[in-house]
């Protein structure tokens, strides 16, 4: 799955209980030993009591009955640890109980049978084969009553004996009578009836006489099922040519969605090959996994067309779509037929996606030293589509930002986003497609690998672009403000019920992974890491991994190079507990580095919900990297670390001068901050006031989020966090400048309701006047990277008040609003213009920016019009807006959430989101509240600024009236601790900001 559509405001750019369910898969046995016995009697003790057990599974090889207890690591962890088998296997109730021990602590209304209820399909019949035909009904009668019909025949092996079935089914009625009949014909016909538990979407179905190991069965199902504009599943998109409605039938299937679409084995785990056929209209067109291999008339127009046969795939990455779309067609250097699908008008839009995916294809082939398996690769543009890009195989599905790119309306940063899309989901047809997670606990290892490998093949086209200087502020610090919080959760998170899986589509899961894998790729060195991969791919192509296969497939190749490093034990550290640690750095009185880790916390006082339990006590294996002023090396390789192990002191041997600075974390490479005395700190700013250049762009940003984050903390003082910014006058490099603007942001959002703004905003305008200029708005002879500065610093100038900026935004929108047809604003500066000249313009501004949002064909102008229709003042407009977000005719369903967060950006628009929401809590969270992660990110974004106790105390109420809420719920638990969080900054350090502000002639 692609990252979400994310948005800067300086330029757009950037889820019936009597069923016999039967445990295991046939190749390992359970049986209930005595030590079992215990192990149950003992979760559900814990259960009841309600202590969070915490989750450290070992190797694939143990088993419930073989382990031994009674040593002094026998605790709850070592316990957990012998179901781990049991787990991968099919999911017993003893395993059960492990799992969602570990994912929650029960409520005082949960009744521990509630918890032990088994969520996970038993194993004892597994797909082999799926027959699939599909029939969306879409283009007679009205949209809300649109269907689809189909049939599949699911052909099934028995491995354990057993009198049922077990299928997941979701929103599909059935409409002819099952069959089960036996491959072999002595084997005869075995349904007897059936049934459907629809709080676990299992459709049981029971057979007149036992099914054997060994035997194959065919299971025939046909069904209808709404086709619907919800964004998942199979449903129903549209766009208009000519004023007239077009309809598309596509698909979303994870993560759990594919059930939606026919019954099924909808685990990721339960690989089988697929036989697909799509019934379509003669006029349209057909999109599948595979290539098409015939295609035959129905009659009255309709055609049937059948496609290749799938390798073994996990359910949730197959697609279907019906479309009238045309495309562009490319050759990779290997021979992989390569075509990009858009809507007919912005076909030409795609050549840049189809030249970088082409190349970056052939690059990871290269890399990971394994061929892409299939024989084609499609991507394409949607109109309608909820997240940034969904990795199905050799189909892969993009929102319109994410894949379309127009050299004369789009940005950099839109050419950046089409790039690193791209390369994520590419990625994915290895890490996540080729080997897929055995759970969605280990959704990390599909998503934390895209996210880092994505810039490993921007990196490969665009190497000017310096991606591996980006990943700093847009993965590693970026996350770091969500693990901050007692309501973060570990990368590696148990879930079972669908509203728990789309909330760990999150920072945690994308972020965290890929800057862990980052770290992790340091202390290993490229060639290890890269050859260790290699082998991880090849040994799992087409089956399903548990995180512990990773670490097993690079702790080998360490050995074999002699290393010394125990992989496993290491990423257990960052995988199994939440948070990371903050480092203290001191140089001792003999020149030696005394270091000392512990948890970090945004806020100390912050009550841990005890969710998620350390199974080392928040201590974690850490690569130490220092530099220092008499001996500067910001090229630091594995060979330069220094292990800190699971202690909280350590020191190293050294000879530093008492005069020097020291830095540690050298590039930071380490998922981990890190801080030092007072009087080191401030040799650091002093370095930065007198030659900044000194430390790389990367440890330039470090310092800054570290001292900003330290100070939030209360880890060093808000006045030295203060004075890393004072040199940014002098700074051009895009890094620091996004890494700074990032922590000025926060102050700003805590100082816009009050007294100080006004003052701090001309802090702010004094360090942009020094490197902006009003022509820059219009200049165009820029490197991407100059480009992204330029960007940033108008943003900036418009936003605090240079009339300069103002006056030229002015003067370019009202010459677009002259001449419509010939917009003669600078696309990277758009968004900046377009917002000032709202903000500072009356109605007639924004109803031609609104008229232009739905006249463009340019999905990446449409988003920055959308974003900058939000920076009205004025609150009638500001409230009209809102109610469009109900009107899919006005704003895209897809785009509803992100509107109600654009306009709660704005300080005038805060409360008026707030209210809008508490009032259509009910139909957003109907709307919403299905589709992955967008209701969290609603939840998140419009309660950001939250930062006094009146504020929390509505937080507080609104939780109590609406306890159920669904996939938003870590969202508003995050949302409560920032709040309390942001309220203990304003106590603290509002007369300090006051103060610096004075001294400085601000105030």
């Amino acid at each position: 799955m692609g990252k979400a559509e994310s948005f800067d405001f300086s330029d757009m750019a950037k889820y019936n209980s009597d069923a016999e369910l039967t445990p295991g898969n046939g190749k390992k046995g359970c049986f209930i030993s005595v030590l079992v016995g215990i192990l149950l009697f003992f979760l559900v003790v814990c259960l009841v009591i309600g202590v969070g057990l915490l989750v450290y599974f070992a190797g694939k090889d143990k088993n419930c009955s073989d382990a031994s207890a009674g040593s002094e690591s026998s605790s709850v962890a070592e316990l957990i640890d012998k179901c781990k088998d049991l787990i991968d296997n099919g999911e017993s109730s003893v395993c059960d109980t492990c799992r969602r021990t570990t994912t929650t602590i029960p409520s005082s209304t949960q009744s521990p049978a509630a918890i032990l209820q088994n969520v996970r399909l038993p194993r004892a019949v597994l797909p082999e084969l799926y027959t699939v035909g599909l029939q969306p009904n879409m283009y007679d009668g009205p949209p809300e009553m649109f269907t689809f019909n189909g049939t599949v025949r699911i052909r099934v092996k028995c491995h354990q004996t057993t009198n049922n079935i077990t299928v997941h089914i979701n929103k599909l009625n059935l409409t002819e009578k099952i069959r089960v009949t036996g491959v072999d014909p002595s084997d005869g016909i075995h349904y007897k009836n059936h049934e459907i538990d629809t709080k676990r979407q299992f459709l049981i179905i029971y057979t007149n006489s036992p099914l054997l190991p060994g035997h194959y069965y065919d299971l025939d199902l046909s069904f209808i099922g709404p086709l619907k504009d919800d964004l998942h599943g199979l449903y129903l998109s549209s766009y208009k040519r000519n004023n007239q409605i077009v309809y598309a039938a596509t698909t979303q299937f994870q993560a759990t969605d594919l059930r939606k679409a026919f019954p099924c084995f909808d685990e990721p785990a339960i690989k089988a090959k697929f036989d697909i056929t799509l019934v379509r209209k003669n006029h349209m067109t057909s999109l599948s996994n595979m290539p098409k291999i015939s295609s035959e008339s129905r009659g009255n127009g309709w055609i049937a067309d059948r496609f290749n046969t799938t390798p073994p795939v996990s359910t949730y990455l197959l697609a279907f779509i019906i479309c009238d779309f045309q495309y562009k067609e490319d050759m990779t250097a290997n021979d992989v037929r390569y075509r990009a699908w858009a809507r007919p008008e912005a076909v030409n839009q795609t050549e840049y996606a189809l030249s970088v995916g082409t190349k970056i294809l052939t690059y990871f082939e290269n890399y990971f030293g394994i061929p892409f398996p299939l024989p084609k690769q499609d991507m394409i543009a949607l109109p309608d589509f909820a997240a940034g890009a969904m990795e199905n195989w050799g189909l892969i599905t993009y929102r319109e930002t994410a894949m379309l790119y127009d050299p004369q309306e789009s940005s950099e940063s839109n050419k950046q986003r089409v790039a690193v899309v791209v390369s994520h989901e590419l990625a994915h047809q290895w890490f996540g497609n080729l080997v897929s997670p055995s759970w969605w606990d280990d959704l990390w290892l599909n998503e934390g690998f895209a996210s880092f490998v994505e810039y490993m093949g921007v990196d490969h086209v665009h190497p000017d672009w310096k991606m591996f200087d980006q990943i700093v502020v847009e993965d590693v610090q970026d996350v770091f403000n969500f693990d901050g919080l007692v309501t973060s959760h570990p990368v590696y998170v148990p879930v079972a019920h669908p509203d728990q899986i789309n909330e760990i589509f999150d920072r945690i899961s994308y972020g965290k992974g890929a800057s862990i894998i980052r770290m992790m790729r340091f202390f290993l060195g490229e060639e290890t890491f890269r050859e260790g991969l290699k082998k991880y791919l090849q040994n799992l192509a087409y089956k399903a991994a548990f995180h512990d296969d990773l670490w097993f497939a690079l702790g080998n190749q360490s050995a074999l190079e002699n290393k010394g490093l125990n992989v496993k034990e290491i990423m257990d550290t960052w995988t199994l507990q939440m948070n990371y640690p903050v480092v203290k750095v001191t140089i001792m009185a003999d020149g030696s580095i005394q270091i000392t880790q512990k948890r970090y916390l945004r806020d100390y006082g912050a009550v841990d919900p005890l969710k998620f339990i350390s199974p080392f006590n928040y201590h974690w294996e850490i690569p130490f990297t220092y530099t220092t002023k008499s001996n500067i090396n910001f090229n630091v390789t594995d060979a330069d670390i220094h292990w800190m192990h699971k202690t909280e002191t350590e020191t190293i041997s050294a000879n530093v001068p008492g005069s020097d600075w020291i830095l540690g974390n050298v590039m930071q490479y380490g998922y981990y901050r890190v801080t030092y005395s007072n009087d080191n700190w401030n040799k650091l700013i002093n370095q930065l006031d007198e030659d900044h250049k000194v430390f790389h762009p990367i440890n330039r940003a470090q310092i800054i989020n570290d001292a900003w984050n330290l100070a939030m903390s209360g880890d060093i003082s808000m006045t030295i966090a203060l004075k890393t910014v004072n040199y940014l006058d002098k700074e051009k490099e895009f890094i620091p400048w996004k890494a700074s603007l990032r922590e000025l942001g926060y102050v700003d959002s805590m100082l816009e309701r009050t007294a100080l703004y006004g003052p701090f905003s001309n802090f702010m305008k004094k360090k942009v006047s020094g490197i902006f200029n009003s022509s820059s708005l219009s200049s165009s002879n820029m490197t991407h990277l100059e480009s992204f500065v330029n960007t940033l610093i108008a943003a900036e100038a418009c936003k605090y008040g240079i009339q300069s900026c103002i006056d030229e935004a002015s003067r370019l929108f009202h010459l677009w609003m002259a001449k419509p047809t010939e917009n003669p604003i600078r696309s990277s500066v758009r968004l900046t213009v377009y917002c000032s000249a709202i903000r500072h313009g009356d109605i007639k501004e924004w109803d031609f920016a609104y008229k232009m949002y739905q006249e463009s064909n340019v999905a990446a102008e449409k988003s920055r019009l959308m974003i900058a229709l939000s920076c009205s003042k004025e609150v009638w407009v500001l409230s009209r807006y809102l109610q469009y977000t109900k009107i899919s005719s006005e704003i895209r369903k897809q785009d509803a959430t992100n509107v109600i967060v654009y306009i709660s950006g704005n300080a005038v628009g805060r409360s008026l989101a707030w209210d809008f929401v508490r009032s259509n809590w009910d139909y957003l969270l109907k709307e919403q509240g299905s589709v992955l992660y967008k209701f969290a990110r609603l939840v998140a974004g419009i309660l950001a600024k939250f930062n006094t106790r009146y504020d929390l105390q509505q937080l507080e109420d609104f939780l109590k009236s609406h306890p159920d809420m669904g996939s938003g719920t870590r969202a508003f638990q995050q949302a409560i601790e920032k709040t309390k969080s942001n309220i203990r900054w304003m106590d603290t350090n509002y007369d300090i900001v006051k103060q610096w502000l004075a001294d400085q002639n601000f105030l």
